[in-house]
């Protein structure tokens, strides 16, 4: 698999890029900040990156909050309706005419959930900033403190439901030699070693393949693994390029970022199980494996 370019690199957007078009009216710039941490119970707490945005962010940029604002208050484990995504979309001041950049201070790893929302829901002009907000205040660049100005746009989505798929599709894909299954996990959940949730089930899904997200980064700079790079991670998977993926993770946020990888690399055959082990190691009908089989780290 020798990759030397990435074959969608419009789908990343460097810090130059993005300080060249700050007063384009056409560019909205989202701050998708969030974390967690380990909290002394063992659990993990979540941490809403609204706070960091009100200490700065880049000129201009909205901030939403990846979990709350695109989980479905009716559905919490799947992404927004299409008619609550428009309604959000429009109140960032999103329209169907706008590129979007998106960006965080974990590489992107949050922020891809973002991405793959708007290209689920028909929107191709979205970017993820290249080593995020970390990578522009390492390099000096503006940050402001204030709410950013913008005006309500319209935004309607076009419904593609090749990129997401649900439990019962995961099931037929167990096992499915045309279909590749990746967790996008650390290896310490995926091996079953700990749990993600402590009232679920430890382990993944079985023949799943171990890709972590954070593996997809240059550790020191928070930016997309070099194309060689990459695809050297995602080679002992024997990708070819009609083969399906689907990803998952804990809540389809690090599986955003396995797909974003797979996308830039120029696999596009490729979905998002959205409900991930949220749902999958809450429901004792639905099995599991544990171990390192198919463990890949970075």
């Amino acid at each position: 698999m020798g990759v030397e370019q990435y074959r969608h690199p419009e789908a990343l957007a460097s810090t130059q890029w993005l300080a060249d078009h700050l007063g384009d009216s056409s560019v909205r710039v989202l701050d998708a900040r969030y974390d967690v941490r380990a909290t002394s119970a063992g659990s993990m707490e979540a941490i809403s990156g609204r706070e960091a945005h009100g200490q700065g962010h880049i000129p201009g940029a909205a901030f939403l909050d990846v979990m709350a604002d695109l989980a479905d208050p009716d559905e919490p484990l799947t992404i927004l309706s299409p008619e609550r995504f428009e309604a959000l979309m429009s109140r960032l001041g999103v329209s169907n005419d706008t590129t979007v950049v998106v960006y965080d201070d974990r590489g992107g790893t949050w922020a891809a959930r973002l991405w793959w929302a708007l290209r689920y829901y028909g929107h191709d002009a979205v970017k993820l900033l290249d080593g995020g907000f970390t990578r522009w205040e390492a390099q000096g660049r503006p940050v402001e403190r204030r709410a950013p100005d913008r005006q309500p746009a319209t935004f309607r989505v076009r419904v593609r439901p090749e990129l997401r798929v649900n439990a019962d599709e995961v099931m037929q894909a167990i096992g499915h030699p045309d279909v590749c299954i990746v967790d996008a996990l650390p290896e310490v959940f995926f091996s079953g070693q700990a749990r993600l949730y402590r009232t679920h089930r430890a382990g993944h899904i079985p023949t799943a393949h171990n890709v972590p997200a954070p593996a997809n980064l240059d550790a020191a700079s928070q930016t997309l693994l070099p194309a060689s790079e990459l695809a050297q991670l995602w080679q002992p998977l024997g990708l070819e390029p009609g083969r399906r993926v689907i990803t998952y993770c804990g809540g389809g946020v690090f599986a955003s970022f396995a797909l974003f990888a797979l996308y830039v690399l120029g696999h596009e055959n490729a979905a998002l199980y959205d409900a991930s082990w949220m749902e999958w190691g809450a429901d004792p009908e639905r099995p599991v494996e544990a171990g390192s089989r198919g463990s890949k780290h970075g």
